[in-house]
C-alpha cells in the first residue's frame, strides 16, 4: 500500500515540476537569417516481421475461503468459483513497415542573429515552412521557429 502512495506522490512531483518548466516558455524560439537552401530527407523504411500475439481463454476456477462467527466458534469452509483465465499466446507472424529514418525537412540560413560568423546553419522545421521556404530565392531574409538544430 505504501509503494502505491509513495509512486503517486512521485508522479504528482513530476507533473508539477513539468508544468512549472514548461510555463518558463511562454514564446517558441525563433531564428532569423538569410536562406541558403533547403533539404528534405525522404522517409526509409523496410518490411519487417513481428509476432502475431491472439488472446486465448479457458475456463478455470478458483478457491474462496469463508468464515463465519467469531473466536473459538469460527468456521470456514472453502468453495470453488468458475473464472475465465485469458492469456495472449503466439499465433504465427505479421508483417509490418519499420521506419529507419523518419521524413526530414530542413532550412540553412546564413547570418543567423546577423552575425556573418554563423553561416550556414541547419535547422529542422516542419512541412508547411519548408514549403514556403522553397517559394524564396536563396538571400531572402526568413524568420523560422526550428524543431531542432542540425538536419
Amino acid at each position: 500500500m505504501r509503494y502505491h502512495i509513495r509512486r503517486t506522490a512521485l508522479v504528482a512531483a513530476v507533473l508539477v515540476i513539468a508544468a512549472a518548466l514548461g510555463g518558463c516558455d511562454d514564446e517558441p524560439r525563433k531564428v532569423s537569417g538569410l536562406l541558403d537552401s533547403t533539404r528534405h530527407v525522404q522517409e526509409w523504411t523496410t518490411r519487417a516481421t513481428r509476432p502475431h500475439m491472439v488472446k486465448r481463454c479457458h475456463p478455470g476456477t478458483k478457491r474462496v475461503r469463508h468464515t463465519s462467527g467469531t473466536g473459538s466458534n469460527k468456521r470456514t469452509w472453502y468453495t470453488d468459483k468458475q473464472t475465465t483465465v485469458c492469456t495472449k499466446v503466439r499465433q504465427g507472424t505479421e508483417t509490418y513497415r519499420r521506419v529507419i529514418r523518419p521524413e526530414r525537412w530542413c532550412v540553412s540560413l546564413d547570418d543567423v542573429g546577423g552575425k556573418e560568423s554563423r553561416d550556414n546553419l541547419w535547422y529542422r522545421v516542419d512541412r508547411t515552412t519548408y514549403r514556403d521556404a522553397r517559394e524564396f530565392k536563396p538571400g531572402h531574409h526568413m524568420t523560422i521557429e526550428p524543431e531542432r538544430d542540425g538536419c
